[in-house]
This record gives C-alpha cells, sequence and structure tokens, in this order.
C-alpha cells in the first residue's frame, strides 16, 4: 500500500485491487514510470500548488516521462534547514521559519538569526500575546508543534503523548506550512495553544474547500473520460496500457481525497 500512502482507504479496497492487478499484468516498466507513480503518490489538494502539481502530473503521463524530480520535491521547506527558505521564490519557506524562530524564542531557546533582519519582532510579539503564560503541557504541546512544523519526527514521537490534550495534539499534527491555510492555520493553532482547547471545526492537511473539490470534481470528469477514451482504443500497445494505468491511479487518488463516490472500477480490466 505504500503508493497509495497519500489516501485512506480499506486495504481490500475493490478499487485499489483491481489497479494493482492491472499494474501486475504490465510486468517490468522503465524506472521513469516508476517515478511519474510516486508523483502521484505525492499528490495533494490541500497543497498550495496542487493545479501545478495535478498539471506536470498529466503532462508526464501523457508524454511517459517525468517533467519534475520526485526528490527535489520540498527541497526549499523548512524541514530542510534554518536556510531552506532563501531558495524559495514564494516566501512561504521564509514566513514559516519566521514562526518557527519566533516560537524557539517563546521557549526561551534564542535562536541566532543571521542577519537578524529576517527575525520578525511583530510576529514574536504576537505569538509571545497568543501563547501567553508558560507550564509544562503548554511547553510540550508548543514542542509538538515545533517538531511537526520541521518535520523532526524523532521529537514528534517522543512528545505525543494522547490523555487530556489528544485532540489539540491531533490538530498540531495536520498543520504544514504547504497547507493551502497556512498561515491562518498556525495562527489558530497557536490560539489554541495559547488557551490549552482544540478550535473548533479546525481542518489542517488533507482538507479541501469547495474551490478545491468543484475544481477536482471537474478534472476527475475530464480524465475519466480521458481514460475511457484510452482503454476503449487500447490496442495491445504497452505505452497506452501504461497511461491507462498510470491515469487510474491518479483519478482513484484524487477522488479519495475529497471523498468523491464515482465508481471508475469497470473502466479497467
Amino acid at each position: 500500500m505504500k503508493a497509495w500512502s497519500n489516501i485512506k482507504v480499506p486495504a481490500q479496497d475493490p478499487e485499489i485491487i483491481k489497479i494493482d492487478r492491472y499494474e501486475k499484468k504490465l510486468r517490468v516498466l522503465p524506472e521513469k514510470v516508476y517515478i511519474i507513480r510516486e508523483l502521484i503518490t505525492r499528490f495533494e489538494v490541500c497543497h498550495f500548488k496542487y493545479q501545478q502539481h495535478l498539471n506536470y502530473i498529466k503532462d508526464s503521463i501523457m508524454k511517459l516521462e517525468p517533467n519534475t524530480d520526485p526528490g527535489k520535491i520540498g527541497a526549499n521547506h523548512i524541514q530542510k534547514g534554518e536556510n531552506a527558505w532563501r531558495k524559495d521564490k514564494t516566501g512561504r519557506s521564509k514566513m514559516g521559519q519566521q514562526y518557527v524562530w519566533a516560537i524557539r524564542k517563546w521557549l526561551g531557546e534564542n535562536p541566532l538569526i543571521k542577519p537578524v533582519d529576517h527575525f520578525n519582532g511583530k510576529l514574536y510579539d504576537q505569538i509571545n500575546k497568543w501563547l501567553g503564560y508558560k507550564y509544562p503541557d503548554k511547553i510540550r504541546l508548543v514542542r509538538l508543534l515545533l517538531a511537526r512544523l520541521t518535520w523532526d519526527w524523532k521529537s514528534y514521537q517522543e512528545l505525543i503523548r494522547g490523555g487530556e490534550w489528544e485532540e489539540l495534539e491531533l490538530q498540531v499534527s495536520s498543520i504544514d506550512i504547504c497547507h493551502y491555510a497556512f498561515p491562518q492555520n498556525l495562527g489558530l493553532i497557536l490560539k489554541g495553544l495559547g488557551n490549552m482547547a482544540p478550535i473548533e471545526g479546525f481542518k489542517g492537511c488533507g482538507s479541501f474547500d469547495k474551490n478545491r473539490k468543484s475544481f477536482v470534481e471537474k478534472e476527475v470528469l475530464i480524465l475519466t473520460e480521458l481514460l475511457s477514451s484510452l482503454v476503449e482504443n487500447d490496442r495491445d500497445d504497452k505505452n497506452n496500457s501504461i497511461r491507462i494505468w498510470l491515469f487510474a491511479c491518479l483519478i482513484k487518488t484524487i477522488k479519495e481525497q475529497v471523498n468523491l463516490p464515482e465508481s471508475m472500477i469497470d473502466l479497467i480490466n
């Protein structure tokens, strides 16, 4: 199920069983095809660049040439260190790093930022106001947030406790700077941690809004029609069969991420 790690489905999901069975019929595939499959595994509707990523994947499938390297995805994310933001053209990583610095300062770590003019004093004042007084449970949860933002999974696992603060922990766990609602969501979480109370109706990683669902619903219809056309014109052309498999993987991934009920199980044999 590793290839399907970006969706949540039962182990015996009938569509996945059928898609995986179709893959086995293809036998040995070029490495570049598995790279395209990895791009599908990395696709998230909640990512702020989801439309661009979807276009990359569709183009890669049609050409059967990956137009981006999966290994470079997230290269400028703050998980890569305090200087990763310098190569990010969106400004998102810099903002994320400023939150990290401010949170560390609230924790008393007093990070050394060079040059110092990248430290956002106003943001720190706001975060300091949101978080308020320190005490052990709050400090642990703020450290958990910091671990989640920087993808420090070792610390993250050590800081997860469950129990009384489980709901807050779950909300902290669904925060990332690549989510379309960053930094608004992060501000909500910081306020929640300050009050030691979960945010009502909070939606983090994996969530989607009406515009996103509307967009991908239309895309699924287009992709399903394309898949149907490929199936109808399949004449023992292996490249065509590979496209059928990849588009089936993409459609299944999208519709599971936004809870679309339509079935495509009869489109592939």
